[in-house]
């Protein structure tokens, strides 16, 4: 891989027409020109075809779904489609710092072979109006007190996703070993994908905030959203969980893990069902003593919500 190797970036697109001039537009615009733009329609209702002629690039391809998959399936959608010998992701309501894409070149093409890619820190930061303007508030991810975050993280992915996909630039070969995003999940698909890549190699972090990514308060936001949603975030930690179970993990990772499913099971109204992942968490547990609270309070659901209010 040299630096001048067409990128191929992969961009799913849901109803948001009205966000492609920024969106799309800050890829359109990158200092890196190499690059094979792959919008992939997720069977929107808006005019998202007007919104991408009004670009007028001839780089980029527009893929429409004709029944609407979710966003892992328009990303492996776009990874099927990639002409490049790297892959990139960006999310259809985020920004992409003029140089991103120039910047991870460069340092991967300077790295050695057992690195397969390079992320980005991510500016998080809310939305909102002028007059609301005092309550604005943003963010670094990774968080700070994450480390390692460049060479061999699947240790540390074990224990929690802090690499964000859209901040990612990736040799392809790499994410077709570690196969396609799970279309089955609706939650925490990009943890799952990443505990996947990070054992196909090493990953070199920039500390520099290349990525931005806008939020809308909660207050704003409906409750069924699917980031929010507890039923959603009990079926993939369960999935997931099982996952990592059947290709042989252990340790207090899995044993962590299997405490938070449960303790989201308790939260849809669950609780014999979280009282099996309260004890298959026994298992290399680090500490005993809560195993065994969460398993004793789970007979009480009330008092166990009212232990999770409280720490």
């Amino acid at each position: 891989m040299l630096y001048g190797d067409l990128i191929s970036v992969v961009i799913p697109v849901y109803n948001r027409a009205h966000a492609v001039s920024r969106s799309v537009g800050s890829i359109c615009a990158q200092s890196y020109k190499n690059l094979d733009i792959i919008v992939v329609d997720d069977c929107s209702s808006d005019d998202i075809v007007g919104a991408i002629k009004s670009l007028n690039d001839p780089r980029i391809r527009l893929l429409r779904h004709k029944k609407n998959g979710g966003a892992s399936a328009a990303r492996n959608t776009g990874i099927s489609a990639a002409e490049g010998k790297l892959v990139a992701f960006h999310d259809s309501d985020d920004v992409s710092i003029f140089d991103r894409l120039e910047r991870q070149m460069k340092l991967l093409s300077s790295l050695p072979s057992e690195y397969i890619g390079v992320y980005s820190a991510l500016l998080s930061y809310t939305i909102v109006p002028e007059e609301a303007y005092s309550q604005s508030s943003s963010h670094m991810l990774p968080p700070a007190h994450r480390s390692p975050l460049s060479g061999d993280l699947f240790r540390g992915t074990l224990e929690g996703n802090f690499v964000n996909t859209p901040t990612m630039l990736l040799k392809k070969n790499a994410v077709l070993s570690a196969h396609s995003f799970d279309e089955r999940l609706r939650n925490n698909v990009d943890w799952d994908f990443t505990l996947r890549l990070t054992q196909q190699g090493k990953l070199q972090f920039i500390s520099q905030p290349l990525y931005l990514a806008g939020y809308a308060t909660h207050k704003t936001t409906t409750h069924d959203h699917i980031s929010h949603n507890s039923r959603y975030s009990s079926l993939s930690y369960s999935y997931i969980t099982g996952k990592m179970r059947r290709a042989g993990f252990s340790g207090p990772e899995l044993s962590n893990h299997y405490i938070s499913t449960g303790s989201h099971l308790m939260r849809i109204g669950r609780p014999k069902l979280a009282r099996r992942y309260f004890h298959a968490a026994r298992t290399n547990a680090q500490n005993g003593f809560r195993v065994w609270m969460h398993i004793v309070l789970s007979y009480s659901p009330r008092l166990h919500a009212w232990a999770r209010r409280s720490r």
